[in-house]
């Protein structure tokens, strides 16, 4: 897995945060010779146990980055998927039953099993430079808007790289996000507490 490859030139994408879903658009984009530079804030991929199914519009593009056969073989298609109380009292459910359609199916892996699928497929990408240990400061752009810039506290100290687009893939705590609207960005928080795992 690379760690932080330093490249001669700005890459035309910086992509914030190296979940699924930073990962899987850095791979597409990275497919298509595009320059991209993923900074994430942990120092390697997250290994907590969270989501496991993946339906059709998730399949997808994953079958369109070329990674849902080696997904299929690590995981596995249920008959279907149901939400319950404690109790096992049924809440809701899908039936995942897609006659000779298996990539439409749900399929079951591990998210971070996933993670490590798109980081093997990443390795492949030269144009794709994963930096580990930088945690984003701010995000702006220039006065005429020409290009946009990161500001980051990297292993090396606090830098700014520059680029031509900024994605934020940094989750529920975005600080991309932060950076573009401040502090009133609509929405709430529960005031519940989730625990999920996986069992077996």
């Amino acid at each position: 897995m690379t760690a932080s490859k330093n490249t001669t030139t700005d890459p035309w994408v910086i992509i914030v945060g190296a979940g699924p879903s930073g990962l899987l658009l850095a791979l597409l984009l990275g497919q298509k010779g595009i320059p991209v530079q993923i900074v994430e804030m942990a120092q390697g991929p997250d290994e907590q146990p969270r989501a496991t199914h993946y339906a059709a519009p998730a399949c997808h593009e994953l079958r369109r980055a070329g990674l849902l056969d080696e997904i299929h073989s690590l995981g596995f298609v249920p008959n279907g998927v149901s939400w319950r109380k404690l109790d096992t009292t049924y809440l809701a459910g899908l039936d995942n039953t897609v006659p000779d359609n298996k990539d439409d199916s749900i399929v079951c892996l591990p998210l971070h099993k996933l993670a490590h699928v798109i980081l093997r497929a990443l390795d492949q990408q030269s144009s794709v430079h994963i930096s580990w240990g930088h945690r984003v400061l701010g995000v702006g752009q220039d006065d005429n808007g020409a290009s946009a810039w990161v500001d980051v506290d990297s292993p090396e100290g606090k830098k700014r790289l520059t680029t031509q687009y900024v994605v934020g893939c940094d989750g529920a705590n975005s600080q991309v996000r932060k950076s573009l609207f401040g502090r009133s960005f609509p929405g709430f928080t529960w005031d519940e507490q989730i625990v999920a795992t996986n069992v077996g």
